[in-house]
């Protein structure tokens, strides 16, 4: 049998007592788990989790089984929950799941579909996910995510979801059962019934009438933990069955109480009250809360009604009455207790990778040293509810505990800028500034005051396309007089810069400002990789790199992204080197040389073994889109990339840079409205020039093919006037034939007063692109064996057509309101590709 039960929160064999065997609710979950997805729902004790976990042990399945509590509401804690459990079983699959992030908005959800598109993912066999305690789950990005997986059918089609709760899911649960979506398993088929009630007694040797198993199920209605207590009061009085049933109508926690509670030595009844203070029971943490006292988990092991252990993932589960009950009795601990219970999970969370709850288990005793040591192990751009999370833990925090941490003034500027609350972010520098520069030089203040003007240089550097300011050197020269006053380790996320597609951050159109950025670049490179162990290194190459490329002068920009690539290796500046390799992988294409593109293509599939570089999954998605766009292949395209733009009000820099991807990627499927539709409703999502200008030129070619000709005169006259300044022309070039259209038109009516000679030219450059892109392509498919499939644009299609209908030229250049010259072009176009 293959079946395997990953990160389960309870053992159902652990003690040597007969199991009920109950073929009718088998036969019921034989039936469910043909659907994609299993509601289980009933109240606390009625054997859901018992009946999932005992069908799953004997079905041929993988099971990753994943315990729910309420922190899971934070949508990034329970992304990591999921992501934990699976890694017990697929270390690859679990990455790709971190990497693409809790799918809170729709792109990032189409980012989880488009990973079942990855064929090394791909899931042998029956799978299945369990998650247990559903009815934890209060906020709505966690649930809407699950209802859309639900409602999507899963990426999946071999994996079956069960979801346990003890009350009906917060979801539209009539609408998916309607649709068929999902098979649902309530408390009537849950219960006991009379005859499975008698079995349960037999099997634990009660000897009961049936009369008296009939008035059992009467008053329990089934209830199976009801059942199970009557039971254990029977065992000590196998005579009184009535008295049973009546202390079993009492007070559950009573009988908790005398059943279980008080017949267990003093210190494991401590030590359980210990134990419901923590949400994560892995066998290694519970171990560690008992001080190693094998003794104390063994006679743990034997409160088998109530908690469990899972020898598959060594994990203890209490049950949820037992909990609550134990609950109340958490007052009976000493602050020292609870102290020391909490650093114990918050320490073992930390180390194993469950920020969100290390954090929580760390504030409830105010350790905000070890909070800021986690947030400071962050991303550089912190997710936006990790942000907010961890804000809010210091805004209730002593103000005067927090600033004696030195990490702490600079972190908070940090948080704010991950929330794009800059004006905020500066504000709370300058005054940090202000106040520690007037105080005497020593370690505490020079750390402080170098982490802020750092923290400032990056945020001048983040608002340089809205200032048109290029002073954010000074602030990192600043910070870098500091650290070397008194240098200290620095490690982790914060060594290497994020990027959104451009490097350099001008805004602006104005002559020389590019000129400016890079310099105070090149400038600030010396101190900032100084003071964070490389970050940034290799950037000044990359954007003037950038700069040459977007004026076309392509052999100046390869030579500034070969010394970058050089200086990112040598620094392990990832997302620099991504970029650099991205760019050389466009010059490629506009070159024709298809063996350089090919040797560029593998240079970015490597990054994806690099487990440093935390973003190489969905940088790569983004990256290799655009590659497998322009050869033709869309079936190898992320399918996140395809589907609709992210919107989202911050802006992160992942979905900056796929969404200009996108863009271009829409307009190659002929996607204008939709196109057209995000620029005119997203106009602030990119605030760099170079952003701006490919978005203006791609509104543009959209207008004119869908025949909106006074429109497309605007926008590219507006192109034409953001690029002139600083002779930009790629951006024109890449459009290939579209762009001869665009020229010939505009030569043609010389409504916006564009200068011939620069149409001309840009007319000449798009047309050898699109030659030499087509050459890519056509070795692409030799090397590949794709054979020689014919693909003819919708245009060509038109014109084929009308010259088989007998039209000349001049008749076709009229009919579709072109000029004969492109006529002509479109005519040899399908004889090369003929």
């Amino acid at each position: 049998m293959r079946n395997r039960i990953f990160n389960s929160g309870l053992n159902i064999a652990n003690e040597n007592r007969a199991l009920l065997e109950r073929p009718r609710l088998k036969k019921l979950l034989a039936e469910a788990i043909k659907s994609r997805t299993v509601f289980v729902t009933a109240g606390a004790g009625y054997g859901k989790t018992l009946a999932v976990y005992s069908f799953l042990q004997d079905y041929d399945a993988t099971t990753v089984w994943i315990q729910l509590s309420e922190r899971d509401n934070l949508g990034t804690r329970f992304w990591e929950n999921v992501v934990r459990s699976i890694a017990l079983h697929d270390e690859l699959f679990a990455a790709r799941l971190e990497e693409v992030g809790f799918p809170e908005t729709d792109d990032q959800f189409e980012k989880y579909l488009s990973i079942s598109k990855d064929e090394q993912l791909l899931l042998p066999g029956k799978y299945v996910i369990v998650f247990d305690d559903f009815h934890l789950l209060k906020e709505r990005p966690v649930l809407r995510f699950l209802e859309r997986a639900i409602q999507s059918r899963s990426p999946f089609p071999s994996l079956t979801s069960f979801l346990i709760s003890r009350t009906e899911p917060d979801i539209n649960v009539v609408s998916l059962i309607s649709k068929g979506l999902v098979f649902s398993i309530g408390e009537e088929d849950l219960r006991l019934t009379e005859s499975e009630t008698s079995q349960y007694f037999q099997l634990l040797n009660i000897p009961l009438s049936s009369q008296s198993v009939s008035n059992i199920c009467e008053d329990t209605a089934g209830w199976i933990l009801a059942i199970h207590l009557v039971a254990l009061s029977l065992k000590k009085s196998p005579a009184h069955d009535q008295s049973a049933r009546i202390a079993m109508k009492l007070n559950i926690f009573k009988m908790i109480e005398s059943e279980v509670f008080m017949v267990i030595s003093d210190k494991l009844r401590r030590f359980l009250i210990k134990l419901s203070l923590v949400d994560h029971l892995s066998v290694e943490l519970v171990l560690i809360l008992a001080g190693g006292d094998e003794t104390l988990l063994a006679e743990l092991d034997k409160v088998t009604s109530f908690v469990r252990r899972d020898i598959y993932s060594q994990t203890y589960l209490i049950h949820h009455l037992f909990l609550d009950y134990l609950r109340q009795k958490q007052d009976d601990l000493t602050q020292d207790e609870k102290r020391d219970t909490y650093l114990k999970a918050a320490r073992w969370c930390d180390e194993n990778d469950y920020k969100i709850d290390a954090i929580s288990y760390f504030d409830k005793i105010g350790d905000y040293e070890a909070i800021v040591g986690i947030a400071y192990n962050f991303l550089s751009q912190i997710p936006y509810d990790h942000a907010q999370f961890i804000l809010d833990i210091y805004d209730k925090a002593p103000t005067e505990e927090l600033e004696k941490i030195a990490v702490y003034h600079s972190q908070r500027s940090r948080l704010l800028v991950s929330l794009k609350r800059y004006d905020e972010a500066i504000a709370d520098i300058e005054a940090r500034i202000e106040k520690y520069s007037a105080l005497p030089s020593t370690a505490f203040t020079n750390r402080i005051i170098c982490g802020v003007y750092t923290n400032l240089g990056m945020v001048r550097y983040l608002m340089a396309p809205h200032t048109d300011r290029y002073d954010f050197d000074e602030a990192f020269e600043k910070g870098d007089y500091r650290y070397r006053l008194t240098p200290y380790p620095v490690s982790g996320p914060v060594t290497s810069i994020s990027l959104d597609a451009w490097a350099s951050k001008v805004g602006t159109a104005r002559k020389g400002a590019m000129e400016e950025c890079i310099e105070a670049l090149s400038r600030s490179i010396p101190h900032v990789s100084n003071v964070l162990s490389g970050n940034m290194y290799g950037l000044d190459d990359l954007a003037r790199g950038e700069l040459y490329f977007y004026k076309g002068d392509l052999k100046n920009a390869s030579t500034f992204f070969n010394q970058a690539l050089y200086k990112s290796h040598e620094r392990n500046q990832y997302e620099v080197r991504n970029r650099s390799l991205f760019y050389l992988l466009r010059i490629g294409v506009a070159r024709g040389n298809y063996e350089e593109v090919q040797k560029l293509f593998k240079s970015l599939e490597a990054q994806l073994e690099m487990k440093e570089y935390i973003s190489r999954f969905i940088t790569f998605d983004i990256v290799s889109s655009w590659y497998f766009s322009v050869m033709r292949q869309p079936q190898l395209i992320a399918g996140w990339i395809l589907d609709d733009f992210a919107k989202s009000s911050m802006n992160t820099f992942k979905e900056i840079f796929g969404n200009f991807v996108k863009a271009k990627l829409f307009y190659a499927n002929k996607k204008h409205h939709e196109l057209l539709s995000f620029l005119e409703n997203e106009k602030t999502f990119c605030a760099v020039l170079f952003g701006k200008l490919e978005m203006k030129v791609l509104e543009a070619a959209c207008l004119y093919q869908s025949k909106k000709r006074d429109a497309a005169r605007g926008a590219f006259r507006e192109a034409y006037d953001m690029a002139l300044p600083n002779d930009l022309e790629m951006p024109f070039i890449e459009i290939g034939n579209d762009m001869r259209t665009l020229t010939r038109a505009a030569m043609r009516d010389n409504a916006n007063d564009i200068p011939r000679e620069w149409l001309e030219r840009i007319n000449r450059k798009a047309a050898t692109y699109a030659k030499r892109e087509l050459l890519v392509v056509s070795e692409y498919r030799k090397a590949n064996n794709l054979g020689h499939d014919l693909h003819l644009s919708p245009r060509e299609i038109e014109i084929l057509h009308d010259v088989y209908h007998g039209l000349t030229r001049s008749e076709i250049a009229v009919s579709h309101d072109l000029s004969i010259s492109t006529v002509k072009m479109v005519l040899s176009s399908i004889y090369s590709k003929l």
